[in-house]
């Protein structure tokens, strides 16, 4: 009753296999997430629109440039301000 080793192509497979799910998983993910206005960023996080426009200026927040419109992921926005208020005094 020996097992046979698996071989090195089997292993690489399954790194593989392994690989391509976890980078569907994350396609899938941001596909799903919502870009939003400016005024509608405002709106959800209940801040002044000239706000949301400042911090997208000095890059403070995660901002997506379409041409020259700009668009804002509310999931991105808010990790960012958390780690930001993490590390400030």
């Amino acid at each position: 009753m020996t097992e046979k080793a698996p071989s090195l192509e089997a292993l690489l497979a399954d790194v593989v296999r392994v690989v391509i799910r976890e980078e569907l998983a994350g396609i899938a993910t941001a596909a799903k997430a919502e870009l939003l206005t400016p005024e509608a960023l405002a709106e959800r996080l209940k801040v002044p629109l000239s706000w949301v426009y400042e911090q997208s200026r000095q890059g403070n927040i995660p901002t997506h440039r379409m041409g020259r419109y700009i668009r804002f992921d509310l999931r991105e926005v808010i990790e960012n301000q958390k780690k930001k208020n993490l590390f400030s005094p």
